[in-house]
């Protein structure tokens, strides 16, 4: 099993390099396995398609079977084939990098995002567990059952929900973000951040966040990520019998 989960992550780090291909000794510092051991699994993904072998020294690049796999139909593909068009106009407006999630387990999962420039720099992973501090976080927890909220209490941190000063106080804030379907808040005196859920039916929970230093678009830019909000749920409820 823990073969398996290096595996995983060997994989999850070739892909996260946006095209760049990735030497063996790098596969192999990122995940902590031997350099044979990664070498060989490099070469048996390789084999699978999931990897391009560039050269032996540039290394590994992603393969056609991850392409493949990622357009196939499902629930998930279906909200970032919504979404991203409205993210990207989102982030242009905001110029602001903005995101769209949705919650797996205790892990947040990325599934869009866009930048305010081409020469954004995207994140590093796509899964996440800092949930307090941003609006995505907030809005999924804020989606759950109080049964389950209430179970995951003393597992999370609140240094940035000033609001939550207890079990109750916590499932008073997350009953009205579930109401108002919308988040918004001053992180570290500087920056606003913002978002909205997005909720239809036979999918997932999503919501998108982004967080902006602008304090007097801030308004303007609440209102667009409502819109954003509004025009994925279109798009998924007309099209999903298009699929």
């Amino acid at each position: 099993m823990e073969l398996l989960e290096k595996t995983f992550d060997l994989l999850e780090f070739v892909l996260l390099q946006n095209g760049r291909p990735v030497t063996p000794s790098e596969a192999a510092e990122s995940t902590g396995l031997p350099l044979s051991t990664a070498t060989r699994i490099l070469g048996d993904l390789t084999a699978r398609g999931y990897l391009d072998k560039v050269s032996r020294k540039s290394g590994y690049a992603p393969g056609p079977m991850v392409a493949a796999l990622a357009n196939r139909d499902n629930v998930y593909h279906r909200i970032a084939l919504a979404a991203n068009e409205p993210i990207r106009n989102l982030a242009a407006k905001a110029q602001s990098p903005v995101n769209l999630a949705v919650l797996r387990g205790t892990t947040r999962i990325m599934l869009v995002y866009s930048g305010s420039s081409p020469y954004w720099k995207p994140w590093a992973h796509l899964q996440f567990t800092d949930h307090a501090s941003t609006a995505t976080g907030r809005l999924l927890l804020a989606a759950l059952p109080d049964k389950e909220l209430a179970e995951r209490y003393p597992e999370l941190h609140f240094d940035d929900w000033p609001e939550v000063t207890s079990a109750a106080a916590f499932l008073k804030e997350c009953a009205r973000l579930r109401k108002e379907g919308s988040v918004r808040f001053l992180l570290d005196k500087r920056m606003e951040v913002m978002g909205h859920l997005i909720r239809v039916p036979d999918y997932p929970v999503a919501a998108i966040g982004f967080g902006t230093p602008d304090r007097e678009r801030c308004e303007e830019l609440f209102q667009a990520s409502a819109e954003t909000a509004r025009q994925i749920a279109f798009h998924l409820k007309k099209n999903f019998s298009l699929f």
